[in-house]
């Protein structure tokens, strides 16, 4: 399964986040949201919240270093702007909460299969 790291999510989010993919077999590590660039390089999928000076500006350093990792931002508020400010800048995807868990499943589906076939089982 899939290695995720939450970074700078709201507990409550994360909380849901963690309980469904803990139960479908992925590996869940949550990092502060100063989390250092390289501290996800081992990732399959990263889910970031916060500001969204926070999370472009790690999306930004993340995509110089490894442009295919899965990044997903995970906003309080549906804002048109900051979608596409995100899509933009390299996400992978973006939602609000409150979010739809069959849509997280499809979205992990989607997100590792490239990565897993172009570097190995579990990104290795």
């Amino acid at each position: 399964m899939a290695k995720v790291v939450f970074s700078g999510l709201e507990p409550r989010s994360a909380g849901r986040l963690a309980s469904l993919l803990t139960g479908d077999g992925h590996e869940i590590h949550r990092e502060n949201q100063n989390v250092a660039v390289r501290e996800l390089m081992n990732a399959n999928i990263v889910f970031v919240g916060g500001e969204p000076d926070h999370y472009l500006s790690l999306l930004r350093r993340v995509r110089l270093i490894d442009p295919t990792l899965a990044f997903v931002v995970v906003a309080r508020y549906p804002e048109t702007s900051e979608w596409l400010a995100a899509l933009e800048a390299g996400a992978t995807d973006y939602f609000s909460t409150p979010f739809d868990l069959r849509m997280v499943r499809s979205l992990i589906a989607s997100a590792i299969a490239p990565r897993v076939a172009l570097t190995g089982v579990n990104g290795q």
